[in-house]
């Protein structure tokens, strides 16, 4: 069932589900997330304030922070309630227009989803008890998802801490429940980590220790719950923080060896870091980036900032699209950061021999696609998050590379190179392909070359101990890119002026390559700007044909 969209705020429709659900099952307890989260202010629940714990008064947040303003409703709650759950939840789901998907039909455990008036998804898992409410408190993974508020239609909320979840919540301390807790799922190896991150806790040492001791169970989960911890670890506030601790603990070389293989690569002479130390400033910079892009806080970098401003709303249209479901662009640029350069790794052993130097040539960005594509594709991403990784990883040098080549008198990268870039790099959402065909009214097509630049960003950021003028001529350069990505009207991309069979009819020509050659030669013409009619790019042709016939010295 499709989920439908409705006119109220996420705050009246959490509301609205738990009150259907206590219509007909009386109490309800919230679990996990949405009470630790409205606990520590990031989010709240509907109607708690005043509170009972384990029946005794407390009030609101307990003093956990300071806010003036109530937080955003929470978006994602977890419920568990008496059995039978599966045809309540579809009643319920049916009652609200929501999606409804049974997820486990053993355990009884549903699935349903919404979406609010600002289009916000919302998502309700309703679970049976396991057991009574001790015991399933007992079976979480951390004492801060093991607290349960208790929802009653004819009582104030409760919260129920079984685990002194409170305690450590109020320290900022993340603590197994038992030694059971990740045994018994080793998801939760990466999930300490990906919450210490998120929350800004620190991981409690007997924890620690068990951590590190069955790091390499982790291999043992299914890829698809790998990818959705780690895109959530690497979607966090600083990811680099999330390598480096994933690295301390050991889970680094089960998840990622190709980024643990870096460390000790040395680089060229631009470099003031090894490889591995290098890749994860890039990942920090990718994270601010990322942040900017979707609305967050303004870039550090006041040059940088001022570069991409005139720019800022296209680049958040495009940057904010979904490539898969809940994976957009941006959240992508941490991932090309941190994937960039594993090929060093490889180059360095078969170079062993030579020179740091040449560890700077394209082909170590070669060897960097195939890991990045073969590594994303081991965590079960869809077809077009492979292809965008490993075309990034394979072009993040091209930007750096055009601006180097352009002459003393040049600031900017011109419509022509920018039209080969662009082309060259694609469009993953239409075949890898750089479609022509969108004349002036059509809708622009997602170019992957403005992922490519802004990696490349990224890259020189982290390059080198102080950014010298080298930083401001490259950004007044790729400014071009952003220019004709943006601003030049959409007939640049429209059909071509002279097809092949045009072209073939009147110059005489029988199919064969120079026929292609030509016709490449007249497009870039035609998106630069320097030709915008039929018969200019015929002229246009005949030149190039005079040209080729004195190159081959035959006549055609």
């Amino acid at each position: 069932m499709q989920e439908i969209a409705s006119d109220q705020s996420a705050g009246e429709a959490v509301a609205r589900v738990l009150d259907a659900f206590m219509a007909e099952r009386g109490s309800v307890y919230i679990v996990g997330g949405a009470v630790r989260d409205h606990l520590l202010g990031i989010s709240s629940i509907p109607g708690w304030s005043g509170l009972k714990v384990d029946g005794q008064p407390h009030d609101g947040a307990f003093g956990l922070s300071s806010r003036s303003t109530t937080p955003a409703s929470t978006t994602d709650l977890d419920l568990v309630l008496c059995g039978p759950v599966l045809p309540l939840a579809r009643r319920v789901a049916d009652r609200l227009g929501w999606a409804y998907y049974p997820l486990d039909e053993k355990r009884d455990v549903a699935r349903l989803i919404g979406k609010c008036a600002d289009g916000k998804r919302l998502e309700c898992d309703a679970a049976a008890l396991r057991g009574d409410l001790r015991s399933d408190l007992l079976a979480r993974d951390f004492s801060a998802n093991a607290l349960a508020l208790r929802l009653s239609p004819d009582s104030s909320p409760r919260l129920i801490d079984e685990c002194d979840g409170i305690a450590d919540i109020s320290s900022r301390r993340l603590r197994r429940v038992s030694e059971g807790s990740l045994s018994s799922d080793p998801i939760r190896l990466l999930r300490a980590v990906r919450l210490a991150v998120q929350l800004g806790f620190s991981i409690e040492h007997e924890t620690r220790k068990q951590i590190s001791a069955m790091a390499g169970a982790v291999v043992s989960v299914s890829a698809e719950r790998l990818r959705q911890e780690m895109w959530k670890l690497l979607d966090c506030s600083g990811p680099d923080v999330g390598i480096r601790e994933l690295d301390e603990l050991g889970l680094l070389t089960h998840l990622l060896p190709e980024v643990k293989g870096l460390q000790g690569v040395q680089q060229s002479s631009r470099h003031h870091l090894d490889a591995y130390d290098h890749s994860l400033l890039a990942t920090h910079y990718a994270g601010e980036l990322r942040d900017w892009l979707r609305g967050g806080p303004a870039l550090e970098d006041s040059i940088l900032a001022q570069s991409l401003e005139p720019w800022a709303e296209a680049l958040r249209t495009h940057f904010c699209e979904e490539i898969a479901a809940g994976h957009d662009r941006a959240g992508w640029l941490v991932w090309h950061a941190l994937l960039h350069d594993t090929g060093k790794a490889r180059s360095a052993a078969e170079e062993s021999g030579g020179d740091a130097e040449r560890l700077s040539s394209a082909g170590h960005q070669e060897l960097s696609a195939k890991i990045a594509g073969r590594r994303v594709a081991s965590f079960r991403f869809s077809r077009r998050e492979v292809l965008l990784a490993g075309s990034v990883a394979r072009r993040h040098s091209a930007p750096r590379r055009l601006v180097t080549a352009l002459a003393e008198e040049e600031e900017r990268i011109g419509p022509r190179v920018a039209y080969r870039f662009f082309r060259d790099a694609g469009s993953v959402v239409a075949g890898q392909q750089f479609v022509h065909g969108l004349g002036s009214g059509s809708a622009r097509q997602p170019l992957d070359g403005l992922d490519v630049t802004l990696q490349a960003v990224s890259d020189l950021q982290a390059t080198g101990m102080e950014r010298g003028p080298e930083w401001g001529r490259f950004l007044r350069a790729v400014d071009g890119l952003f220019d004709y990505a943006f601003s030049r009207p959409a007939d640049h991309l429209g059909a071509p002026l002279v097809d092949g069979h045009r072209l073939m009819e009147q110059l005489g020509l029988a199919p064969g390559p120079v026929v292609g050659k030509i016709l490449r030669e007249l497009a870039e013409a035609q998106a630069s700007g320097s030709v915008t009619e039929v018969g200019e790019a015929l002229a246009l042709a005949e030149d190039l044909l005079a040209q080729e016939d004195d190159q081959t010295g035959t006549g055609i």
